[in-house]
């Protein structure tokens, strides 16, 4: 699913779109710089998105608004499930945002064919799954074990935030991946009453929720910073593809035939990890690397992991692999509740 847009893209109107304007002045009064804020847009059920004036001609005239948020939110009202088709969703959110006559949008038709064609700049896409993994404790529990057993290549090991928000690559230019608890995160923001409908909080309980965040950088790397590059194959893969560079520690111990050719150096290093030590922080860079290189030569473990000794009660380790993808519910098709993007408007 299509979960976060931010493009630039062509839309006439007349009054430039403003929402504050933050200045930086000098000692002696001069402006050194000014920036303009965007105007918060409200959609469905209090959902908002932001715009703002990007570019404009000769005579001043807005050219091209600049819009930031989550369409599948501002059109459904939530987030749960959606559409993998960029250019409907966006086309179908800028209609709706046309429509509202105080931000003075005149879109013209060659404005509408650009949308339709995807002939517009993203800055940044995050593109989602859903996986079923039967309760929100084991979707956590599953958060708990890839914190301690996890990395990502190119990115290393995650981080938690917000409690439970597992983040590999957070503070990243380029990309960055998250796993949460889907059930949690839709419990603080359901507040409007059709969001407590029992099929919504059951479906939302289920789910392990991955979200993949591409951002400019990143976008122009893999040529796809225009919308028309886009399809509804493509958020699933570029999901996939980055599951795929994660790498899950084997949390099951090595029996003591295959540490017996092990050098006595490499054993002790070998037992410390098994017993949750934190190697990189015991060892220099150099023999932290050296051992590392030697354990997973000879036992196929990666001592950069901490191993996570978890108690009996705990629910079982789910690997992610192992989980169902979530799709859109059957009940939930045809109704107001899902935008289908099989159309522009």
């Amino acid at each position: 699913m299509i979960d976060w847009i931010t493009a630039i893209v062509p839309c006439f109107h007349e009054k430039t779109l403003i929402g504050g304007r933050l200045t930086k002045t000098s000692d002696s009064g001069e402006v050194e710089w000014e920036s303009i804020s965007s105007v918060s847009v409200l959609g469905s059920h209090d959902s908002s998105l932001r715009i703002k004036t990007h570019s404009v001609n000769e005579n001043g005239f807005g050219t091209h608004i600049y819009i930031d948020g989550n369409p599948v939110k501002f059109l459904q009202g939530h987030n749960l499930f959606g559409t993998d088709n960029l250019i409907p969703l966006l086309c179908a959110t800028l209609k709706k945002i046309s429509l509202i006559p105080e931000l003075g949008l005149s879109p013209t038709v060659f404005d509408v064919r650009s949308w339709e064609s995807g002939d517009f700049r993203l800055n940044r896409v995050d593109c989602t799954v859903m996986f079923d993994v039967g309760s929100n404790a084991n979707a956590l529990a599953w958060i708990r074990q890839a914190e301690m057993n996890a990395t990502l290549s190119h990115r290393g090991r995650g981080q938690v935030t917000k409690g439970s928000t597992l983040y590999f690559g957070k503070s990243s230019r380029r990309s960055s991946m998250k796993f949460y608890a889907k059930g949690e995160e839709f419990k603080k923001h359901s507040h409007v009453s059709f969001l407590q409908l029992p099929s919504l909080v059951n479906y939302a309980n289920r789910g392990l929720r991955c979200e993949v965040v591409l951002r400019s950088l990143e976008l122009n790397h893999r040529n796809l910073s225009k919308g028309s590059q886009w399809d509804d194959l493509l958020p699933l893969q570029i999901v996939n593809e980055f599951i795929g560079r994660l790498n899950m520690a084997d949390i099951t111990a090595i029996t003591s035939e295959h540490t017996s050719g092990l050098s006595p150096a490499n054993k002790a290093v070998y037992e410390l990890w098994k017993h949750g030590h934190d190697i990189r922080s015991m060892y220099s860079r150099p023999s932290f690397y050296r051992y590392r290189k030697s354990l997973m030569d000879a036992l196929g473990i990666d001592i950069a992991t901490v191993q996570y000794k978890q108690p009996n009660n705990v629910v079982p380790f789910i690997r992610i692999i192992e989980a169902k993808p979530m799709g859109v519910p059957d009940w939930a098709i045809g109704t107001d509740l899902y935008f289908d993007g099989t159309r522009h408007a």
